[in-house]
């Protein structure tokens, strides 16, 4: 009876022809790898649409089209949290660069 067993998990893992099913799920994807100044390119685009966005709210605000006020709040403050990074991250950059350059050989 243990051999029915046997067969039925076998049967189960492998194909008609013998060859194992193997599932789309359980292949690794392939990981699309971007350069570093992709990602800081996305990443300074990003922060220039946020910076556009709240330059239009803040526009209609003036116009008067806007009805609540806390849009325009949520995207200047999106767009200043947006650049505080991008900042951050220049600093940081040129901070190990003087630190490269400091280094000797």
């Amino acid at each position: 009876m243990s051999s029915i067993v046997d067969l039925r998990a076998l049967s189960a893992a492998y194909g008609i022809n013998g060859k194992p099913l193997v599932s789309v799920a359980n292949k690794p994807e392939e990981k699309k790898t971007q350069s570093f100044d992709q990602v800081l390119s996305k990443g300074f685009q990003k922060v220039s649409e946020l910076q556009g966005k709240a330059e239009k709210a803040m526009m209609a605000m003036a116009t008067g089209d806007v009805n609540d006020i806390s849009e325009v709040a949520a995207a200047v403050s999106e767009a200043d949290v947006a650049l505080r990074f991008a900042v951050m991250i220049r600093d940081k950059l040129l901070d190990g660069y003087a630190q490269l350059i400091r280094m000797s050989v």
